[in-house]
């Protein structure tokens, strides 16, 4: 392995779990602060934590690898092979999970979420069968960082959802007589 991935790798299984993390925190706030959460509500929630988890797994199996004296090359092909099916299962799933969560026609962006989790996968099966070029954690690290982008993309686009005005005051809003 290359010495030089390890600290880009350590950072992002942190920042990786700090957001789910996050995540978590925000769900207990979620809960008190509103009504009970909608099955939709509890989908974005374990997308965000799914998401999150597989870039913390796959950002600490090369080095788990390392330590057990894998080549450099397997260490790349391994740590490729099972994120791209982490990534894969999470994409072929997500539509009937949406789908048992609401029965609503998703919107078109929802899309990402299954068609970002494929690209990846197809990136790292590439990378892990090494027909091009040698398996390195160039493209490794890449892709896993931007399933990390998507888990916050996807965070985001849930805030709409999960902080909706009928539990609270509109933003900017602090009391409804409408003083500071």
């Amino acid at each position: 392995m290359t010495i030089s991935a390890l600290p880009y790798l350590y950072s992002l299984a942190g920042i990786s779990v700090n957001f789910v993390g996050f995540t978590g925190v925000g769900v207990i706030l979620r809960q008190a602060i509103g009504p009970k959460m909608s099955s939709l509500d509890v989908l974005f929630t374990r997308i965000v934590i799914h998401l999150g988890f597989i870039v913390a797994v796959g950002a600490m199996l090369p080095v788990l690898l390392m330590l057990l004296s894998l080549p450099p090359s397997l260490t790349w092909r391994v740590s490729s092979s099972v994120v791209a099916v982490l990534s894969f299962l999470f994409a072929v799933t997500y539509p009937r999970r949406r789908h048992a969560a609401s029965v609503a026609q998703p919107p078109a962006l929802i899309w990402i979420d299954v068609v970002f989790p494929l690209v990846a996968a197809f990136i790292l099966t590439w990378n892990a069968a090494g027909l091009v070029f040698e398996p390195s954690p160039g493209p490794f690290t890449a892709t896993l960082t931007a399933i990390l982008f998507l888990s916050g993309w996807a965070y985001l686009n849930a805030l709409s959802f999960v902080l909706r005005p009928e539990i609270g005051l509109p933003i900017g809003e602090f009391n409804s007589t409408g003083g500071n």
